[in-house]
């Protein structure tokens, strides 16, 4: 989690602990009371799914994607 997003990431990987089920993108973002852009925030996702701490996990119901801490 290095670099300028490492704050956000910890958070993001924070908040997806908490809610103790994975969460949409939207979601995330109420978790994080995040107002604004939120490209930030599905970057620091991205970063968190290639470093192998989150999973997407699909939703084939509602056919979104979730995210998840990995191994959850």
């Amino acid at each position: 989690m290095a670099g300028a997003g490492g704050g956000l990431e910890a958070r993001v990987l924070e908040a997806l602990r908490r809610a103790g089920r994975p969460l949409e993108f939207r979601e995330v973002l109420e978790a994080l009371g995040w107002e604004g852009d939120a490209r930030p925030v599905r970057r620091a996702l991205a970063s968190l799914v290639r470093g192998g701490l989150v999973e997407r996990v699909p939703d084939y119901g509602s056919r979104r994607l979730r995210f998840r801490v990995a191994g959850g």
